[in-house]
Formats: C-alpha cells, structure tokens, sequence
C-alpha cells in the first residue's frame, strides 16, 4: 500500500510540473527505469540483499508500483538536466538522499527488509544504480530532447 500512495503522489506531481508534452518526449525514460529497476530488484532479491514486502501487484519480486515510482522520479530527474555535469551529479545525489529517506519509512512501516544491505550500503547502491541510469539515458534519449524543450508548465513559470 505504501508503494501505491508513493506513485500517486510522484505522479500527481509530475502531471503538475512537467507539462504532457514534454513527458510524452521523455517516454523512453519511462521504460528504461521500469526495465533496469526491475532487473536491479530482481536481482538484489535473489542474491539476498534486501526485499520489497506487502507488494499489491508483483513484478517477479519488484513492486509494481514501486517501478512506477521510479519512473515518475525518472522523468522528474531527467527533465532539467543540462550539458554541464554538475547537473548529471546533483540530479543524482538529490534522489539518492530522496530514495534513502524513502527506504528508512517504507522499512519502518514493513515495506522493505533488509537482507544483507545496510543504510549506508544503500546509498552506495542507489549512486550506482542512479548513474547506470542517466547513462542509459543518454545513450537511448536524442541528447536535444533531453536539454532542450518546455520543462515546466506555465503556472510553474509564472510563479
């Protein structure tokens, strides 16, 4: 349940700061956060180091909706990166902090275990996966529909 909440709220503020069309842009985004969380999850499961407990609907061991909310951040993450790399490593470091928070109350409200993982392992294995990511996506999103286009809607612009 905790990962349904999740989504809705990543969701709903993706719909409200990113406008459609640019979400649409980003769609591969969508999908390549879907398919490596899923094989990270899967993964990490078998070989023990943590699990995803009170899953509504599973993907193999990963939480569906957990997928979805690492979609949501995907585009979210994506979406105001820039040439510089600065960007790439606090885009990063931002949702490596997020998720590590994330992790303490889905683990504090039974959501996730810990296998062999720690915190502080964690943080480590969300850089990596986070980094595996944004180079996925430069490598299968057109670098000018990454950097270039309306990355905000207007009533965010006008504010």
């Amino acid at each position: 349940m905790e990962h349904l909440i999740v989504c809705i709220i990543i969701w709903t503020l993706t719909f409200i700061i990113v406008p459609l069309k640019r979400i649409f842009e980003l769609k591969r985004i969508i999908f390549i956060s879907i398919i490596l969380m899923t094989f990270l999850d899967n993964i990490s499961f078998y070989l023990g180091y943590y699990s995803y407990e009170q899953i509504l609907f599973p993907i193999g061991k990963a939480s569906f909706f957990h997928l979805l909310v690492c979609a949501g951040v995907g585009i979210l993450m994506v979406n105001w990166l820039t040439k510089e790399s600065i960007t790439k490593l606090i885009s990063i470091l931002t949702v490596a902090n997020v998720f590590s928070l994330l992790l303490y109350f889905y683990n504090h409200y039974g959501a996730f275990r810990f296998g062999s993982f720690t915190y502080s392992f964690t943080f480590i294995y969300f850089i990596a996966a986070l980094s595996t990511f944004i180079w996925l996506v430069l490598i299968f999103v057109d670098e000018n529909t990454i950097y270039e286009g309306k990355k905000t809607r207007e009533i965010i612009n006008h504010s």
